[in-house]
Formats: C-alpha cells, structure tokens, sequence
C-alpha cells in the first residue's frame, strides 16, 4: 500500500453510526499517513457541510474520502460533481445501513479501507441529477432531518431517488433508534408504515416511453439495496441506465403485506414493472416527498432524474459484477 504523493480530503461526520465515527476516521487518516499520505481532515457540523466542503476544497486534492453514512457520502459526491475535473472519491462506511458499502463490498475496517483507497480500482459510477418544479421543504419531520433552505436540497443521488411505501423510513427514522438498533431501525419504522400506505396517482415517462398510472412505490436505483429492504440483483452500474421500479397498489391491506413481503425477499410479481431508463419523469397533482440517497430530498410536483455516465470514479476493491 503506497501512497506516497496523494493528498487527500477526509470528510468527517462525526454523528454518523452507532459507534464512535471520529475514532475511526481518525484510525483511517492514520493508516493513510502511515502508507505516506498527506492528509487534511474537516469534520461538518450540519446538513449540506460535506456537499460545500468537497466542492470548496476537493479540487486542491487527488482523492476526497467520505467518513459516514450513504447520506455523507452522496453529499460529498453532490460537492465534486459541480467540478468540471473531480478527484476520486473514497469511502469509509460508519453508517447505520450503508447500501453503497453493501453494494461495493467497501471495507469498514480502517486499515482494510485505507488499502482499498490507495490501491482499490477507481470504478466510474453512474450519477443521478436530480430536478424539476420548485422545491418545498417539510417541516412536520424530526428535527435535524430537512434542511432550512431548499436550496440545501440535493441536486444529485449516487444510488436511489423514490417516492412511496417505505420511503420516508429511510429518513423519517429517529436518529438515536439508527444508533441503537442499527438496520433494524429501518426494518421496524418500515413495518410501523406498512397501514399507510397510500397510492399515488402520477405521469411516469422513462426514456418518453408513458408508464402513467397509480404507485405505492417508485424508484430509480443503481444500488443492489436500498435501506436494506428493496434488493436487486443484476444492476450495471456504469451503463448509462437506472434501474426504475414501480409497483402498483394492492386492493386490500392483506394484499399490501403479501406485496410488501414480495419486495423483501426480492420476488417477481405482477404489480411491479421494472425497467431500465437515462431519463425519468414524474409528475403529481400535489407536492410529494422523495428520498435521496437515504435523505429527505424534499417535495416537488414534478420529479425529473437524469444518469450522468460514469460521473464518478468511487475506489472500489475488485470492479462489480451481478450479485448472485
């Protein structure tokens, strides 16, 4: 593991995970310097630090790390993607889910993840932007999940943007139950929804192509999970194409729970369409909320999610392939 000659960026949440995240990214910054690094690390403070942080001062260096959550990262991600030359992006998952870490096999272990930064592969990964009618913000969440402004909301998602059944779990999700009880926090808030759902009348257009018509769920993935809960199995994650998902509301609440039960075990059914698009649309009659790479994203009527190719390149241990 040499890197003598890299600098490199590390972006700290200090609040993410449910174990001290600051000792370990300090462990990670040591093993960099140790392999002949030079490091500067900066710890965010709030929601959009790491989106400002990245962009500000990651051009100053070789390689931008992520200590934190999906959410961390995809802030971090959103910073250097406003760069016309972004540097490679690093990732150490301290979160409480972490798909991209899943989906990557990213090593949690500082010395593990401090090789596979300096001698991982620089994967290009596909990049959603995110945009449409004015942003609305809520304000009926817990605290510290919406951001103050919609202008801190963001414009770009490395792995999933969605509406619907389990959504607002992924952000919704008391901070101090993710410390606690880890993925199972997730599992639990999502269950606690399962009575309300509701469906959404929307306009669906992927690639121009009209899938019009009423959704409990919509997503668009490049991830092999997503909060643990909704898991795919053949995602290309360079190819130019998201993987789009919309599943169609049952017509009783015990139809719900088999539907639901479907969707975490990853089986097939009738009421999912699944297609592959570079250029998604909806549009709803009222504002409605998506989640952005596992964060509040905000609430807009009309939804457009583009893929940028091969945007990023994320060091990665070995290149992906179809999860088996």
């Amino acid at each position: 593991m040499n890197g003598v000659g890299q600098n490199i960026l590390v972006i700290i949440n200090p609040n993410a995970g449910r174990y001290g995240a600051s000792e370990l990214a300090g462990k990670l910054c040591g093993e960099l310097r140790k392999a002949g690094s030079s490091v500067r690390e900066v710890f965010t403070t709030g929601i959009g630090d790491a989106r400002e942080i990245a962009f500000t001062q990651g051009p100053a260096h070789d390689i931008v790390v992520a200590c934190g959550g999906d959410g961390t990262l995809s802030e971090v991600v959103s910073g250097l993607m406003r760069l016309r030359f972004p540097p490679h992006v690093g990732f150490l998952p301290i979160g409480s889910t972490c798909d991209m870490a899943r989906t990557f096999k990213l090593p949690s272990e500082p010395l593990k993840a401090a090789r596979s930064i300096l001698a991982g592969i620089p994967f290009a990964i596909d990049i959603g932007r995110v945009h449409g009618s004015q942003p609305q913000i809520r304000h009926d969440l817990p605290e510290g999940i919406s951001p103050s402004r919609p202008e801190q909301l963001p414009a770009y998602f490395t792995y999933v943007a969605s509406f619907g059944a389990f959504t607002e779990t992924s952000y919704a999700t008391r901070r101090h139950l993710k410390k606690a009880l880890g993925h199972f926090a997730y599992l639990l808030t999502g269950l606690q929804s399962v009575g309300r759902i509701r469906p959404h009348e929307t306009t669906v257009l992927l690639d121009g192509v009209d899938y019009s018509g009423s959704y409990i769920f919509g997503g668009v993935l490049n991830s092999f999970s997503v909060g643990g809960l909704v898991k795919l199995n053949d995602v290309v994650f360079d190819d130019g194409l998201f993987e789009v998902l919309l599943v169609k509301p049952p017509r009783n609440l015990g139809q719900t729970a088999k539907l639901v039960s479907r969707i975490l075990q990853r089986k097939t059914s009738d009421d999912m369409i699944r297609r592959r698009a570079h250029d998604i649309i909806f549009r709803f009659k009222e504002p409605v909320s998506f989640t952005v790479d596992g964060e509040y994203g905000g609430s807009r009527t009309d939804w457009e999610l583009n893929n940028i190719k091969q945007a990023i390149r994320l060091r990665v241990p070995s290149a992906p392939g179809t999860r088996a």
